[in-house]
């Protein structure tokens, strides 16, 4: 896709004169949009521009400028450096100088847009970023690149933010206090709490979760006495940004299964699932299985038992030397089960994961990576069970938005 060219050191890759051309182009036709901004900024005697050392082409530092006040426009003047040949409009992902650079798979330029960049804003930041530049380069075309674009500019608008991102270890949504964590972060936390046999229960907040959580004070109150709250979804990244939090990632059990199961396998710890209708569990204890063959099952039992009297349940659980229990039976039942009966558990980890054993046990499908990008899994969801989902995201979601600007007017 790119053309490289080595002379004397440094050494100095040059992009495609189309990319000049399209920057070249758009920074024109933007000029309008960019002057006013300018204007109003001195206007209201404010700074307008911040500038940033980053690395380039030439793996050297390179001076780059961004807008102040307006999110959507903070990185227009990245086309500039495109038109200057530091940059190309997708490559892999630019960095800053003193951060560790991008593993780059070829000699191909940073980009303006990634493949990375675009999976990151949309919470699959856990994915390698070796194998994500990998996957670009082996696929690299003017199609890859105009869908890595629109999808990147459609994720922007997405999740835009008007207000600058801070870091914080916890952020709260609807009086909900949830953990902000990476995918990384949330696997060691599960990782130390079984090696030291603590007792840790562990949740996941979605949009859903939140909605359900606004008018319940029982089911809040529920949710805020576990040991942690993991950010699970768009809706989450969406409320965070509104609120001027950097989700450090988005820690869904649909992702997180695989990379748990492979953590377990590799430390000779025993897995039970329970919760789904008949063979659920089953069908994904057997799919874990065969992705990882060390890794040990301590049995499994379906959702459809008398949640009053389950002693004798319980007692098989703690018999198997499960280091950890999986519970999927839906919100809030899941979350209202573990905690009237966690006393009861021996297992050091009880984690509450919703529909999770449908998606392995084969009984929806997981959207395809281009909806993930885009924070859309969720329309994917909706075509597959629309009887049993239409409320939740037809109705929810815009209910759950609304009452986001509620809470922040």
């Amino acid at each position: 896709m790119f053309t490289s060219e080595k002379l004397s050191t440094p050494v100095r890759v040059s992009n495609r004169i189309g990319d000049r051309i399209i920057a070249a182009i758009t920074v024109l036709s933007l000029c309008p949009l960019i002057l006013a901004h300018i204007l109003l900024q001195h206007l209201y005697r404010r700074k307008v521009l911040d500038v940033h050392n980053l690395r380039g082409a030439s793996k050297l530092p390179v001076k780059t400028y961004s807008l102040r006040g307006r999110a959507t426009l903070s990185r227009v003047l990245l086309l500039l450096n495109v038109i200057r040949g530091d940059f190309a409009l997708v490559g892999h992902r630019i960095t800053a100088i003193g951060h560790a650079p991008s593993p780059s798979a070829d000699e191909s330029l940073p980009g303006m847009f990634s493949l990375f960049e675009l999976r990151r804003i949309s919470g699959l930041d856990f994915i390698d970023e070796a194998a994500c530049n990998r996957e670009y380069s082996s696929k690299a075309s003017l199609k890859t690149d105009l869908a890595i674009v629109i999808k990147s500019l459609l994720a922007g608008m997405l999740y835009s933010s008007n207000t600058e991102l801070r870091d914080a270890e916890e952020f709260q949504i609807f009086g909900v206090n949830i953990k902000n964590v990476s995918m990384d972060s949330a696997l060691n936390h599960i990782d130390g709490d079984i090696k030291a046999g603590r007792q840790t229960s562990i949740f996941f907040a979605n949009a859903h979760t939140l909605n359900l959580a606004y008018d319940d004070n029982a089911f809040r109150t529920t949710l805020n006495s576990v040991d942690y709250v993991f950010p699970d979804g768009s809706g989450i990244e969406v409320a965070c940004r509104r609120t001027g939090i950097r989700r450090k990632g988005n820690i869904n059990g649909t992702d997180m299964l695989p990379l748990l199961c492979e953590q377990l396998a590799r430390n000779g710890q025993s897995i039970y699932m329970l919760g789904g209708e008949e063979g659920i569990a089953e069908g994904a204890m057997a799919s874990m299985l065969r992705r990882h063959k060390s890794l040990q099952s301590a049995g499994t039992h379906n959702g459809f038992f008398d949640k009053d009297n389950c002693d004798a349940l319980i007692e098989k659980i703690n018999n198997s030397g499960a280091n950890i229990l999986l519970v999927g039976m839906g919100q809030p039942l899941q979350e209202e089960w573990v905690m009237k009966n966690r006393h009861k558990l021996k297992v050091a980890v009880v984690m509450a994961v919703g529909g999770l054993f449908d998606f392995y046990a084969d009984k929806v499908s997981r959207a395809p990576i281009w909806l993930r990008e885009l924070g859309m899994e969720w329309t994917w969801r909706l075509i597959q069970e629309p009887g049993r989902m239409w409320k939740r995201y037809i109705i929810g979601n815009p209910l759950f938005l609304m009452r986001l600007r509620k809470a922040a007017a």
